[in-house]
């Protein structure tokens, strides 16, 4: 008994230290998070891709890995946000959304592209081609 107590304790111990280091090695986001007070200034300035998304939207939780894979690989030519439809429904519909994933290329503040539903990483990418050249 005093045996099964102490592979027991053992397991829970490398358990415990086995998710701690699995946290530790998650990595931060690379898209950055708008809301209706700093939109405006997020996107002003270079080209941005927009991710109008809800957290409750299957394709958009389809869709996050392949703009955190898209916004780690070409940081220097474009920046990729998002914006919760839920949280900030003024933007919302000042944009027009009605489907989500919903994605609008900003450049220089100004709408130039807008990309409704799931896509895999090489159709978005041939999607975002002129602006990432």
């Amino acid at each position: 008994m005093k045996k099964f107590l102490l592979i027991s304790a053992a397991l829970i111990v490398v358990g415990l230290l086995t998710s701690v280091n699995l946290n530790a090695q998650t990595s931060e986001s690379k898209i950055k998070t708008l809301t209706e007070s700093d939109f405006t200034a997020g996107t002003k300035s270079g080209v941005v891709l927009v991710d109008f998304y809800a957290d409750w939207c299957r394709p958009c939780k389809m869709m996050k890995p392949v703009l955190e894979e898209v916004a780690g690989e070409y940081q220097s030519k474009i920046t990729v946000a998002s914006v919760n439809t839920d949280n900030n429904k003024n933007l919302s519909a000042k944009f027009n959304i009605s489907g989500i994933p919903c994605m609008i290329v900003m450049k220089d503040g100004k709408e130039v592209k807008r990309i409704i539903g799931y896509r895999e990483k090489s159709q978005l990418l041939a999607e975002l081609a002129e602006y990432i050249k």
